[in-house]
């Protein structure tokens, strides 16, 4: 690392440190409006995101007005300040106090799932509170390990990662992820994915996502169809002054999938993840993260066929 990223780190930490200390000391709902008021100044400093969020929205729900796409877009960038807020506030609480935050539906779902003893994956989204899901639900039997993407900002990072861990999860890296995931399962354990960002074209399996081919990782169809564990959708629903319901869905099984050749496997199984997913959003897209560039990958166009043998030639002895 250089001298000039290490002294942005620490300046950036310094902020964040300071940024929470004032927001300690502020009453619960003025927390909340604050952080909503952080949303909206984020989504108006940055014209790139707000372009981003309009244009996904329109094209998600064309039968809106530009005046109902606009609100859920303010809505939605609100809630994701409101959400940062949260996630500063229940993760410093105790187990007891986490547990009175935010309640759990569902969890004869979780509870089949594991008992098939072959592990379990939870198939999550950047719903509501999805951080303060992870930690309600290593709460629920044992510790749960998400897979995350780790923060360019190795401090941030750090203490990001010691909130997330501090009642008992552990966390999987996303980058080189393949080996802990295994293991995990091996050992019946559970392991949450988010599954709703783009990535590369050469990483991706393209399925529909609100009528559009989106680009998402076949990762968790092949660990499914590799183990043969459950998948498990769960949100996490936000219901007002700071509190969240958990909310398990019925479980997807591989032996949806197993008829099928590999390839169309993997492809069924991640279309299957997307669609719970959509169904998921269209609940509530005020809480779903529309200013992330969801469609940004585009597929390959189709390669033109071969031209036939001689196509195109003139004969021989022709004019």
């Amino acid at each position: 690392m250089s001298a000039r990223s290490a002294a942005r780190d620490r300046a950036e930490h310094a902020l964040f440190r300071a940024g929470e200390t004032a927001l300690r000391a502020l009453p619960a709902a003025a927390r909340q409006a604050l952080g909503r008021r952080l949303g909206r100044l984020y989504l108006s400093l940055v014209p790139a995101r707000r372009r981003i969020l309009l244009a996904n929205l329109a094209r998600a729900f064309p039968e809106k007005s530009p005046e109902e796409v606009a609100a859920i877009g303010r809505a939605s960038a609100e809630w994701v300040g409101a959400a940062f807020v949260d996630f500063l506030d229940v993760s410093r609480l105790s187990a007891d106090a986490v547990r009175d935050r935010i309640r759990v539906d569902g969890e004869d779902h979780f509870a089949r799932a594991r008992a098939r003893g072959k592990g379990v994956f939870l198939l999550s989204a950047h719903i509501g509170g999805w951080e303060l899901g992870a930690i309600r639900a290593g709460l629920i039997t044992d510790p749960i390990a998400p897979v995350v993407r780790p923060l360019d900002n190795v401090r941030l990072e750090r203490e990001l990662a010691e909130r997330r861990t501090r009642l008992g999860n552990r966390i999987i890296a996303k980058r080189d992820a393949a080996r802990d995931i295994l293991r995990a399962m091996a050992r019946a354990e559970t392991v949450a994915i988010l599954v709703d960002q783009n990535v590369l074209a050469r990483e991706a399996v393209f399925v529909p996502f609100f009528g559009r081919p989106a680009a998402t990782t076949p990762a968790l169809a092949l660990f499914q169809l590799k183990t043969d564990a459950a998948v498990v959708p769960v949100f996490t629903w936000p219901e007002g002054a700071g509190r969240y319901r958990l909310e398990f869905e019925t479980p997807i099984l591989a032996e949806e999938f197993r008829h099928l050749p590999r390839e169309d496997a993997i492809r069924a199984a991640t279309a299957r993840y997307m669609q719970v997913t959509e169904a998921a959003v269209r609940k509530a897209p005020e809480v779903w993260l529309w200013m992330h560039d969801r469609w940004r990958t585009q597929p390959a166009p189709p390669t033109p066929p071969a031209q036939e043998a001689g196509g195109g030639r003139q004969e021989a002895g022709g004019a």
